[in-house]
């Protein structure tokens, strides 16, 4: 049996005790996309779902290895 990768949305959303609808619409994203970055282990990189996973993660407690809006656009 292969074991699933931890990802930082899944570390986010499990350190919040939410199911992975209701991190989706804390994040502003739908469903298909949460699942999307927590089992490709990738992080949300545009606007707002981006803030607000960040003030997630935050709140989580869990840090994020993720550039700002501003570092990408050096």
């Amino acid at each position: 049996m292969s074991e699933i990768k931890s990802s930082p949305v899944r570390e986010v959303r499990l350190a919040l005790g939410l199911t992975q609808e209701q991190l989706a619409k804390k994040m502003g994203c739908s469903l298909s996309s949460e699942r999307r970055f927590e089992y490709s282990g990738t992080t949300p990189t545009v606007g707002a779902v981006l803030a607000n996973f960040r003030r997630l993660a935050a709140k989580a407690g869990v840090s994020l290895d993720v550039p700002t809006k501003e570092e990408v656009s050096q």
